[in-house]
């Protein structure tokens, strides 16, 4: 059996894909990684911003990392409050948006889905970019893998 190599990677060197108030920026997926792994991405939705919104087939998950009392999460008709450190499930068919339109800093959050296609964000960059990640300087990934 092939041992595979570790990676790491740190937010400040991936590039976000910005489109409009949402900055997202991929951590973690197979193209990266080289093999399976959990789909991790960062978003920063900015003060006075809110998402489109969606359902998805799958679970979703989203860990808050930083926000105003004045952030909310909806949930179908559910509006949720939330604070930093707050982890939410969302089922599978669940329509679901963040609202940070009364925010006054930058709402961040981790959204983990079991593969990387089922971020629609993925597609989306590898369309624009041809492929689901870049960085900031190419080397950092070569200083990263030990090469």
């Amino acid at each position: 059996m092939e041992k595979k190599k570790w990676s790491l990677v740190n937010a400040e060197n991936v590039v976000p894909y910005v489109d409009g108030d949402y900055e997202s920026r991929m951590l973690t997926g197979d193209e990266m990684a080289g093999m399976r792994v959990i789909n991790i991405n960062e978003g920063t939705l900015a003060p006075g911003g809110r998402t489109a919104g969606g359902a998805h087939d799958d679970t979703e998950i989203y860990y808050i990392i930083d926000c105003d009392p004045d952030t909310y999460v909806w949930l179908d008709d559910d509006c949720i409050p939330t604070k930093s450190g707050d982890i939410i499930i969302i089922p599978p068919h669940v329509f679901h948006w963040i609202d940070n339109s009364k925010g006054k800093k930058p709402f961040r959050i981790f959204t983990f889905w079991p593969e990387q296609e089922q971020n629609g964000v993925f597609f989306v960059r590898q369309k624009a970019w041809g492929t689901s990640v870049r960085y900031l300087d190419d080397k950092y990934v070569e200083k990263r893998l030990g090469k």
